[in-house]
C-alpha cells in the first residue's frame, strides 16, 4: 500500500515537471519532454541546449572579467575657465642642515657635562639620509653612543635644523603660504605650500596625527601669474617640486642649486580628476585611491609617494630589523642606532629599487608594493629655465607658465547597469531566457524543494511514531 502511494506521488511529480517544461518560456526545454518526437531528436535538443548554456556562461564570464579589469576610461574636459589647480609644493633640502650656532652650543654643553666629544655623533644624526649614508662616518665611539637614545635622533636633528627666515620667501601677492620643517628621506628639509608636511614633523610623531587640512594655494587661469621667489636660502641645496599632497623621496626628480645667480623655472601642469559617477564606486572598480584611504597607520592620508615610503620602511625592517630615524616610526617599531645604518647602506640599491618588495621575484617599484595611483592629482613639469649670474646672492623663481587647457577625467565606461543589460542580451541570444523565465524556473525549483522537505518530514514523523509504538508494545509485553 505504501509502495503504491509513493509510486503515485513520484508519478505526479514527474508529470508536474513535464508540464512545467512543456509550458516554459525558455526556448528548447519543451523538446526535452515532448512525446511525439524521436529520442534522437530529443538528444539533439538536449545537446544543443547544453552547448548554448555553456556558450552563454563563457560570454558572461568575458563580460564580468571586463567589468572587473577595465571598468573605467580616461576622458578629457576643456572648460578650464571653471578650474582651480593646486600650486606646487616646493621642498628645499640644504646640503648642510644644522644651524652652526645651535650645533656648536650643543657640542660644548655636552663636553662640559660629560667630557666627551660628540661632534661626529651629532653630525651623523643631523645629516643622515638615504642618499647621504655613503658619504658619512657611521663608526661612532662606544662611549658616546649611550648619550643619545635613537628615539631622540629625529627631534634632536629637528631642534638643530636651521630656522626658515621670513626674508627668504616672497610672492607677488599677499596670500599666506605655509612653510614647514619636516623630516624626509633626504633628512630635514623645508617644505613650502604642502598639506602633508605636518605629518613629518618629528615633534608630532609621538602625538595623535592631526586631521588633514587642505591649506595649499590654488589658482585659476586668471591667477596663473602667481610667483614665489626664494632668496639666499643656502649656498648649496636641492629643490623638489611636487603635488601638495605628496612627499618627496630620494628618487623624486630634483635639481641642485650650487651657484650664485638667479634661476627662473616655468612649470607646466598635468591635472587629473575623477567623475562623480565613479567617485562612489568601490576601490576595486575605480582602480585609484583618495587621500582619505590610507594603507597603514604611519600616515592618515594616501598618496603614491606615501605608499612607496611605507614599502621602503617595511623592506628596511625586514633586512635590518629597525627603522632609520629619517622615517616616521610607529609606536612598536625600533629606531636604528647610527651604526646600524651600515645595514641600510649595504642594501641601499635593493631598498631604493624595491626589488622583490612584494615577494614576486624581480618585481620592482610601486608595482611590487601594490601602490595605486591617486584619484585626483597634479603633476608638474619643467617648461622653461633661465639663468642669470649674479654676485653675492642667489634667487630661485618658480611660476606656472602653461596653465592646463585640458584635464584628464577618470570616468566609468562599464557600470553594473551595463553588465546587467549585456548579460540579459547574452542569455536571451543563447537560450531565449528572460527575467520571467528565470522567475518561472526559480518557482519550480522552490516547489520541488518544498515537496522534498514535506516528504522527508512525513517519513521522519512516521519513523518516530513507529519507533514509539514499538517501545510501547515491548513495555506492555513485559
Amino acid at each position: 500500500m505504501e509502495q503504491a502511494e509513493a509510486s503515485l506521488k513520484q508519478g505526479n511529480l514527474v508529470k508536474y515537471i513535464r508540464n512545467e517544461l512543456t509550458t516554459s518560456t525558455t526556448h528548447g526545454l519543451s523538446y526535452f519532454v515532448e512525446k511525439r518526437i524521436h529520442y534522437l531528436e530529443k538528444l539533439f535538443w538536449i545537446g544543443n541546449f547544453v552547448a548554448c548554456a555553456v556558450l552563454a556562461a563563457l560570454l558572461l564570464n568575458v563580460q564580468y572579467r571586463r567589468f572587473i579589469a577595465a571598468p573605467t576610461v580616461m576622458s578629457v574636459e576643456m572648460n578650464y575657465f571653471d578650474w582651480n589647480i593646486s600650486y606646487p609644493a616646493v621642498t628645499l633640502c640644504p646640503l648642510y642642515k644644522p644651524d652652526e650656532k645651535k650645533f656648536h652650543t650643543y657640542i660644548n654643553q655636552t663636553y662640559n657635562y660629560t667630557g666627551l666629544h660628540v661632534e661626529g655623533y651629532l653630525w651623523a644624526i643631523s645629516q643622515a639620509a638615504l642618499d647621504t649614508l655613503e658619504y658619512m662616518d657611521l663608526n661612532i665611539p662606544e662611549d658616546v653612543i649611550p648619550l643619545i637614545h635613537p628615539k631622540d635622533y629625529a627631534t634632536l636633528a629637528a631642534s638643530m635644523f636651521r630656522k626658515f627666515e621670513n626674508t627668504w620667501l616672497t610672492t607677488n601677492t599677499n596670500w599666506s603660504i605655509t612653510v614647514d620643517a619636516a623630516m624626509t628621506e633626504m633628512g630635514m628639509c623645508h617644505v613650502i605650500n604642502s598639506n602633508v608636511a605636518i605629518y613629518d614633523k618629528p615633534q608630532h610623531w609621538n602625538a595623535k596625527a592631526p586631521p588633514y587640512v587642505k591649506s595649499n594655494i590654488e589658482i585659476s587661469v586668471f591667477e596663473a601669474n602667481f610667483v614665489i621667489e626664494i632668496t639666499n636660502f643656502s649656498n648649496i641645496y636641492k629643490v623638489f617640486i611636487h603635488s601638495p599632497d605628496e612627499v618627496t623621496t630620494s628618487t623624486t626628480s630634483s635639481f641642485g642649486f650650487d651657484v650664485e645667480g638667479i634661476i627662473s623655472f616655468g612649470l607646466s601642469v598635468w591635472s587629473s580628476r575623477i567623475s562623480d559617477s565613479l567617485r562612489y564606486k568601490s576601490l576595486y572598480l575605480r582602480k585609484c585611491r583618495f587621500y582619505n584611504e590610507p594603507i597603514s597607520n604611519r600616515y592618515p592620508i594616501y598618496s603614491y609617494s606615501h605608499c612607496m615610503l611605507e614599502c621602503r620602511v617595511k623592506m628596511i625592517q625586514k633586512l635590518c630589523g629597525c627603522v632609520p630615524h629619517f622615517y616616521r616610526p610607529l609606536g612598536h617599531e625600533r629606531i636604528c642606532y647610527i651604526a646600524e645604518l651600515k645595514c641600510v647602506l649595504r642594501h641601499k640599491a635593493q631598498i631604493v629599487s624595491l626589488r622583490g618588495a612584494g615577494g614576486a621575484g624581480d618585481a620592482r617599484g610601486g608595482r611590487a608594493c601594490g601602490c595605486g595611483a591617486a584619484c585626483e592629482l597634479e603633476l608638474y613639469y619643467k617648461d622653461s629655465e633661465d639663468f642669470e649670474r649674479t654676485e653675492g646672492f642667489n634667487r630661485l623663481i618658480l611660476k606656472i607658465t602653461s596653465f592646463p587647457r585640458v584635464r584628464v577625467v577618470r570616468d566609468v565606461i562599464f557600470s553594473s547597469y551595463d553588465i546587467l543589460l549585456r548579460s540579459g542580451g547574452v542569455v536571451n541570444l543563447c537560450i531565449g531566457c528572460s527575467i520571467v523565465s528565470v522567475v518561472e524556473f526559480l518557482l519550480v525549483m522552490l516547489k520541488i524543494f518544498s515537496h522534498v522537505i514535506v516528504k522527508t518530514l512525513g517519513r521522519f514523523k512516521k519513523y518516530k511514531l513507529k519507533t514509539l509504538m514499538g517501545r510501547k508494545k515491548k513495555s506492555s509485553q513485559k
